[in-house]
């Protein structure tokens, strides 16, 4: 593997160079579905689990659904700061989900494409300095320590 500069991964330089997007904390509470708001519930089918309106409700908690969720649904800390916030289309997450520290820093980042993740899942410690990067194309784990260096790498 090639040196690694844990500073390249650091939030602030990957949202500078646009190498990932993250909504701010007033976007997220305007626009989008605060998940207490709406009725949905999460059910797995096919090995992929789909977010939708829950139907009518027989023996054993099973229930069919009137639809699949579409849209950006999110859950806030006391501090109204949000937990984390998932697109969905067609009742699958499919875009980012981005999860925060209670502080509103940024914790974690990765990317669904029709409930799967892809690329890369990125961590950070709450100074923003990277904690972990998984790469699945690569299929690939290296963690950071604090101070940045790599504590552990290889495959995953």
């Amino acid at each position: 593997m090639e040196p690694i500069d844990p500073s390249k991964f650091s939030l602030d330089y990957l949202l500078e160079n646009k190498v990932i997007t993250i909504l701010s904390r007033d976007y997220v509470i305007e626009h989008r579905t605060y998940y207490d708001l709406i009725e949905v519930v999460e059910v797995t089918m096919n090995h992929l689990d789909y977010m939708v309106y829950p139907g009518k409700r027989y023996f054993d908690n099973v229930c069919d659904y009137r639809g699949m969720f579409s849209g950006v649904l999110y859950e806030t800390w006391g501090n109204l700061n949000p937990v984390y916030y998932v697109h969905y289309k067609d009742g699958l997450r499919d875009g980012e989900e981005v999860w925060f520290y209670e502080s509103g820093k940024v914790r974690n980042y990765r990317v669904w494409n029709n409930g799967r993740l892809v690329r890369k899942i990125f961590a950070w410690y709450e100074n923003g300095k990277i904690k972990n990067i998984t790469d699945l194309d690569q299929k690939t784990c290296v963690e950071f320590d604090e101070q940045g260096k790599i504590t552990k790498q290889g495959k995953v």
